[in-house]
């Protein structure tokens, strides 16, 4: 069934079964996927995909700590190509990106994993560890070593793509709705819109959707072109809505082909790594086992003491505000 013969506005299952918001996914960035995102931003002066997915809340993005040490690492190596000075590149790394991602330290606490043991290069295993950790995610890297087992797609900026067309469907579908539904200046925008949609003079449509059409709605003619537009703009919010969400059904549909899933029986480390992976503020321990408790029904129950404790050992676990905590960390330039 072609994206056109569905149902007009049936929405997508969501991807994230542990998110409390629509869109929004976990990624987890390499250093390839960095370092080229900064070069083209500085020679190109747009925002990457990793930024834009950001900058909305569409997704939070984690990497492991040597991604920092390694891109500190590369960036001089990129400048001697000539192409961007270092302090450009450097710079907009710092401005844009620390910003944007958080910061991992990843333990090796968790058991023996085959497709974590498939990875060859020994400085990938950190990432391939944390995305076991906190799936389903997706893995935005160009890496061999991760893509041969599975955590990376072989397209990474086809994958972001995809992520930021779910975002521009669910977009598109609030905007046209709340357009449609506010008065004064929402209706003003309404009329702009729908002028641009059904090629009627935003003048005749600003006497009907104002309420200034009293007068002109007397003469019967006014009062048939009256009713063909208001057809013709519920047809067109309707075709709106309908390529909003066609345009999340694409997105998803590409997205959930190179998704990591989620584990079938995640560990108490899994869960509460799930769950704090998508918060957006540091959470209290009881609060964590609140969510565990909603998102994880079927599991066998634990105790707020085990979570406290799975909170106190792991690395990846950071304690902020004294009794609150958030997977990884921010992280500030560092000196010149």
């Amino acid at each position: 069934m072609t994206d056109d013969q569905r149902a007009p506005l049936k929405r997508p299952k969501p991807l994230d079964p542990y998110s409390s918001s629509a869109p929004h996914l976990v990624g987890i960035v390499d250093t390839n996927t960095l370092l080229s995102s900064i070069e083209n931003d500085c020679r190109k002066g747009f925002r990457s995909r990793l930024l834009r997915m950001s900058d909305d809340g569409t997704a939070t993005l984690y990497a492991a700590d040597h991604v920092l040490d390694e891109t500190y690492e590369h960036l001089p190596r990129m400048a001697k190509r000539g192409l961007v000075p270092l302090a450009t590149l450097r710079a907009h790394f710092e401005a844009e990106y620390l910003p944007a991602l958080r910061f991992v330290t990843v333990s090796d606490l968790d058991g023996p994993d085959e497709q974590v043991l498939a990875i060859t290069d020994t400085d990938d295993v950190p990432t391939g560890r944390l995305a076991k950790l906190i799936a389903p995610c997706v893995v935005f890297s160009d890496d061999r070593h991760l893509k041969r087992p599975g955590f990376a797609p072989k397209d990474w900026q086809r994958a972001a793509k995809s992520v930021l067309d779910i975002a521009d469907g669910v977009r598109d579908q609030a905007v046209t709705v709340n357009v449609a539904a506010l008065p004064a200046r929402g209706a003003v925008g309404l009329v702009k819109l729908l002028g641009r949609q059904t090629g009627i003079s935003p003048w005749a449509i600003g006497a009907v959707v104002l309420g200034g059409g009293a007068l002109l709605l007397k003469r019967p003619d006014r009062r048939r072109a009256a009713a063909s537009f208001a057809v013709r703009a519920l047809e067109a919010v309707g075709t709106m809505l309908e390529a909003g969400v066609a345009q999340e059904w694409r997105g998803v549909e590409k997205l959930r082909e190179v998704i990591l899933t989620a584990p079938s029986r995640p560990t108490i480390r899994q869960q509460v790594a799930i769950t704090l992976a998508r918060q957006n503020e540091p959470l209290l321990a009881a609060e964590v086992y609140e969510l565990i408790q909603a998102h994880f029904p079927d599991e066998p129950e634990v105790s707020l003491q085990v979570v406290r404790a799975v909170l106190e050992e792991g690395t990846e676990f950071v304690r902020v505000q004294r009794y609150r905590w958030q997977l990884g960390r921010e992280v500030a330039p560092r000196p010149s």
